[in-house]
């Protein structure tokens, strides 16, 4: 099973960061402040990376146009998300005597 920082097994902050975002819908996300340090940093209207929590809170919600629309890059990081949560989960699977 792969290794996350210290030890922990990469399964674990996964099915949190999943199930945080099939919970917290984007609407609540819009409530809280902008966390982007690139925006800060380099005062810049919008990095790549804007809009990915909210595009991964819709996306795990079933709404993907929203998605897209908050962000693209999660064409690739929620389906990235869940076949790494898959691959884990078969993994863990296969280790467990029967």
């Amino acid at each position: 099973m792969a290794l996350f920082s210290k030890g922990v097994p990469r399964i674990i902050p996964l099915a949190v960061a999943v199930s945080f975002f099939a919970l917290v819908p984007p609407e609540i996300l819009s409530m809280g402040p902008n966390l982007c340090l690139w925006r800060f940093l380099l005062h810049v209207p919008a990095c790549p990376a804007c809009g990915s929590l909210h595009a991964l809170a819709a996306f795990f919600h079933g709404r993907f146009a929203d998605a897209l629309r908050f962000n693209l890059n999660v064409m690739i990081t929620g389906p990235l998300l869940l076949g790494l949560l898959a691959f884990d989960l078969t993994g863990l699977l296969k280790r467990r005597p029967s």
